[in-house]
């Protein structure tokens, strides 16, 4: 039994048609053309891909260099290279994240719509080699190991800075023997003297943080006492014919509505108002006046000795590489 093939459509018809103009279009030399690019692609791949593993191994290269000549590796986070002249003592400068799009303050400017974070590297010079990252915490701990295996490496700004001021506050308790002499130190910068109420604190025992002057709640320092109990603190630097009022106290029993620290410390270079004695007693409120200040910095220095402060007490804590960070960047 025969049977009659099945009829192409018009359109079906157009659409063969059209196929076999479209592959009989396609050029010999236009196919040549096609499998050149592919195989140019293919070939700067191939030498992208090889120039990576010649970097990988450099790096593994003077990796190991580094660790022979040092004894620290160098972790694979940060690249190393060869400085241009050693670097003898080595020395090093901290970079810190910022926002591309960022307010005075360094946190990010809303406004913008740029979201975008600038890694700003560390660097690190030792001897021959030039080792960069890009995590300043992991850096920071890289030279502290350098250190401890007997590399000199000089100071860095954040280290200076607090070498300073930590001096400082040692010739500040030493020439704290009397009211007037506090006052004077601290005439120029008032704020400091927050400061110099913290490291006191310090040597008598106790843990004391300064809260940041922007955002400091209603109060100066976080403190907690040599058993464990926390406190906040409010510290006030002035004359002492400028007595301290219960208002200044029931400030600071305000801030801690919030703050929830289980006990509350006021500290100053003058007096307490009779008020402000009654108030104190009434919530169980801690008084330092200037004569108890002056007594305590007595107290410290006799604890404190001629001992000058040890290189570690220069040494950065987590607490002060995080203040160089943006505050919406914290975690």
């Amino acid at each position: 039994m025969s049977t009659t093939p099945a009829r192409r459509t018009p359109y079906q018809q157009n659409s063969m048609t059209g196929a076999d103009t479209m592959m009989n279009s396609i050029s010999p030399q236009l196919l040549h053309f096609i499998d050149i690019a592919i195989a140019v692609i293919v070939a700067i791949a191939l030498v992208a891909l090889l120039v990576k593993l010649v970097q990988l191994l450099i790096q593994e290269i003077r990796r190991d260099r580094f660790y022979r000549e040092y004894g620290v590796a160098v972790t694979k986070s940060m690249r190393i290279r060869k400085a241009k002249r050693p670097h003898v003592p080595g020395s090093f400068v901290l970079g810190y994240p910022v926002w591309k799009a960022a307010k005075r303050d360094g946190t990010r400017d809303r406004r913008s719509n740029d979201t975008g974070i600038i890694h700003q590297l560390s660097v690190i010079l030792v001897g021959q080699w030039k080792i960069l990252g890009d995590d300043p915490f992991a850096s920071y701990a890289f030279v502290r190991q350098l250190r401890d295996a007997g590399t000199p490496i000089s100071y860095c700004a954040e280290e200076q800075a607090k070498r300073d001021a930590v001096l400082e506050q040692l010739r500040a308790r030493r020439t704290a023997t009397s009211i007037d002499a506090i006052i004077q130190r601290f005439s120029i910068n008032p704020s400091d003297f927050e400061g110099f109420c913290a490291d006191l604190l310090r040597q008598l025992g106790w843990q004391a943080q300064v809260t940041p002057p922007t955002r400091d709640g209603g109060f100066d320092l976080k403190i907690h006492s040599p058993n464990g109990t926390s406190y906040i603190a409010e510290c006030k630097c002035y004359n002492p014919r400028h007595h301290i009022g219960r208002p200044l106290l029931q400030k600071l029993q305000g801030a801690n509505m919030t703050e929830h620290a289980q006990g509350l410390l006021f500290i100053t270079t003058s007096r307490f108002t009779s008020d402000a004695l009654e108030y104190a007693q009434q919530v169980g409120m801690k008084l330092i006046d200037g004569a108890q200040l002056v007594r305590l910095c007595q107290e410290a220095l006799q604890i404190q000795g001629d001992i000058q402060p040890s290189e570690s007490s220069f040494m950065l804590t987590r607490a002060d590489l995080m203040q160089h960070i943006p505050a919406d960047m914290r975690v």
